[in-house]
């Protein structure tokens, strides 16, 4: 015990083998050593190398006092650390208050304030989690305090998602499951674990409400914004630390943040569909659509084009999002392959699996519809081939038979690395390609074509593929996030297209 800062520590061990081997033991004795194992106690409560860390991963825009009862369930355990989504928020919109002001209001409330950056105007909400686990983990987290409205127990809740880590999936987590987002969360803290050994705790707080209603930062935000001050109703929903900031970034202009319409507006009116096809998180319909809808004058009349394509509120967002900053399919497949290199990317989000995807998706769709080869494989695809077709029934809402017959048709295949595509050109027009011609891949109808891009001019030719390839290619257009490139390549005088998707574009 030399050394030790607790005076009186030594005599303590000393007392113990006393009481160990059987000798006296006076009152007196007891009371004095009693105070210095108090003191211990308090030495190692309070002393930094043993303090809990506690991680959140949050917007904060603004702090509203559902926040503040998060911010208390996590000093219960220890020190807090807000991770913050400073460029973007998790709606992949620009935030309402700026991050400094955020801070400030984290300050304020005995809160340090962690920046997140570049992830949520490039990926969606999902891909983002694992990659704010890891910087929790590798920031010295111990635990993470989050708030749900979970309506499953919290054993189930640990139960479940053990069960997806293990299998190293996040995407195969039914839509349909109400604790669906808080369970992707657990997960991935529990894939962390499970590949780099260590665990952070995870605690789950009920969802706070006042008056039986969850406080919404949505609607403090519309309401501020609609009437240009704190009302009243905001005023209740809001601590005080955050009434100051944000009466002084209203008086001074500051709110709401805004995006680069500049740059938007020239990527949705100018674009080709083909050039469209290259941002991120841009599939064939929400390419046509834009192209259809010009001229664009504001960002709202973008959301009517991207709904008719299908996309809902918040991957509408994160589509304007990429257009705003022209993020391309390349960019956001090596950030998804740097995170794969430090084993942070779970299997199937990774860029080999949404390829291997596509071509089960392309094979499977000419036995049972696409939307159905979909949700087999996101329920698990390494469980579908070792035959237990229980679990990818109970996940995909699919029968087992259904199942069976699909596997029974199906035999494994991995998808090609490229393929080589005839195309159909008049032959004065092939005089004008070279193998250093640009050439891009668009899609209409349903059909592929390659659009060659020489001086004033560009060549469209219709791309002549077996029917498994073509939809094969158009399942890896679609899936937003996998480049595609295409390449002229001249073989014995004739004119073909080299296909290529992935890293190895």
């Amino acid at each position: 015990m030399a050394g030790c800062p607790v005076p009186g520590l030594a005599t303590v061990s000393s007392f113990a083998q006393s009481m160990l081997n059987g000798g006296p033991i006076r009152y007196t004795a007891v009371i004095q050593h009693a105070n210095v194992l108090h003191k211990l106690y308090k030495y190692i409560a309070l002393n930094p190398w043993n303090m809990h860390k506690v991680g959140m991963g949050v917007d904060f825009d603004p702090v509203h006092k559902g926040h503040i009862h998060l911010i208390k369930e996590g000093k219960k355990v220890g020190d807090v650390f807000a991770y913050i989504n400073e460029d973007y928020t998790a709606h992949h919109t620009p935030p309402f208050l700026t991050f400094e002001a955020r801070r400030e209001i984290c300050e304020a409330l005995g809160v340090e304030a962690i920046p997140v950056r570049g992830l949520h105007y490039r990926l969606p909400l999902s891909y983002t989690v694992p990659i704010r686990i890891d910087m929790m983990a590798r920031d010295g987290m111990t635990d993470i305090v989050d708030a749900a409205a979970s309506k499953m127990t919290h054993d189930r809740i640990m139960e479940v998602s053990r069960w997806f880590a293990e299998r190293g999936m996040l995407m195969g987590i039914p839509r349909s499951w109400e604790d669906r987002n808080l369970i992707r969360w657990v997960a991935a803290n529990e894939l962390h674990a499970i590949t780099h050994k260590k665990r952070m705790g995870y605690h789950i707080t009920p969802t706070y409400k006042i008056d039986n209603e969850t406080v919404s930062g949505r609607y403090i935000r519309r309401a501020i914004l609609e009437t240009g001050r704190l009302t009243a109703p905001v005023r209740h929903l809001l601590p005080k630390e955050s009434q100051d900031v944000i009466e002084r970034e209203l008086k001074e202009g500051n709110i709401p943040l805004k995006r680069d319409m500049d740059t938007l507006l020239h990527v949705v009116n100018t674009y080709s569909v083909s050039k469209l096809l290259k941002i991120a998180n841009i599939n064939v319909a929400a390419a046509e659509e834009i192209a259809m809808g010009r001229p664009y004058k504001d960002e709202e009349m973008l959301h009517y084009p991207l709904r008719r394509a299908g996309y809902q509120h918040v991957l509408t967002n994160l589509a304007i999002s990429c257009l705003e900053n022209k993020v391309s399919r390349k960019e956001v497949a090596q950030l998804i392959d740097n995170y794969t290199k430090k084993n942070v990317t779970p299997k199937d989000q990774r860029i080999d699996s949404m390829i291997d995807r596509a071509f089960f998706v392309a094979r499977a769709s000419q036995t049972v519809d696409a939307v159905t080869a979909d949700a087999i494989y996101r329920s698990g695809i390494d469980q579908f081939w070792d035959g237990k077709f229980d679990e990818v029934a109970y996940l995909s809402g699919v029968d087992e038979a259904t199942i069976g017959k699909l596997y029974a048709m199906l035999p494994f295949e991995a998808p090609p690395s490229e393929l080589v595509a005839g195309v159909s050109l008049k032959r004065y027009e092939t005089k004008h390609i070279s193998q250093r011609t640009v050439c891009d891949i668009t899609s209409y109808g349903g059909e592929l074509y390659a659009e060659f891009r020489i001086p004033n001019n560009v060549i469209k030719g219709k791309m002549r593929l077996p029917a498994k390839e073509v939809t094969f290619v158009r399942y890896l257009i679609d899936s937003q996030l996998v480049p595609v490139n295409a390449t002229p390549l001249w073989k014995d005088g004739v004119l073909h297209v080299r296909i290529t998707y992935g890293l190895t574009t």
